[in-house]
């Protein structure tokens, strides 16, 4: 009978290899990756090619029997906003009765890498398009902020109380 303290350890250990082959493959495709593989929770830390955006870069961590990632703002941060899914098995059960087995595996090499570098892509125009809708110009050319998006502006109706 195996006991829990096993049954942790060795799923640990297969997070962990796993992790390590994500890693491998973003890797040889570009990308930048911190490893921390050692920390309690193990986890990869991908940081962000596009420059210009309010987060550094996403953890990929396994979630139950899940590989998924989230927005870290720093490297050293906690993660947060929604965690989106890597379906790695499902891509692979998917691609393994159209291609042979090693075929399968270097499609999703590039799928994963394509997958993350989507998700940065994405977001940095999501951003950008969200920042330009709180600027505008005046017919002289000079920048207004926006309020809000309902045009009521409600700063002037604030009192101090004596």
């Amino acid at each position: 009978m195996i006991k829990f303290v096993e049954f942790i350890d060795k799923k640990e250990r297969e997070t962990k290899k796993q992790l390590k082959i994500i890693e491998k493959i973003l890797q040889q495709h570009g990308m930048t990756v911190k490893n921390n593989l050692n920390d309690d929770d193990p986890y990869l830390f991908v940081y962000n090619p596009q420059k210009n955006t309010f987060f550094e870069g996403i953890r990929i961590y396994k979630v139950g029997d899940q590989i998924s990632f989230r927005v870290q703002k720093e490297e050293k941060t906690e993660p947060f906003g929604r965690a989106y899914p890597m379906n790695v098995e499902e891509m692979f059960e998917d691609l393994i009765s159209d291609y042979k087995p090693e075929e399968a595996g270097k499609r999703i090499m590039v799928a994963v890498t394509t997958e993350v570098k989507k998700f940065f892509d994405r977001s940095a125009i999501a951003e950008r398009e969200l920042r330009d809708k709180e600027f505008e110009r005046d017919p002289w050319g000079k920048v207004v902020v926006r309020s809000s998006d309902y045009g009521m502006d409600y700063s002037n109706l604030t009192y101090m109380k004596a």
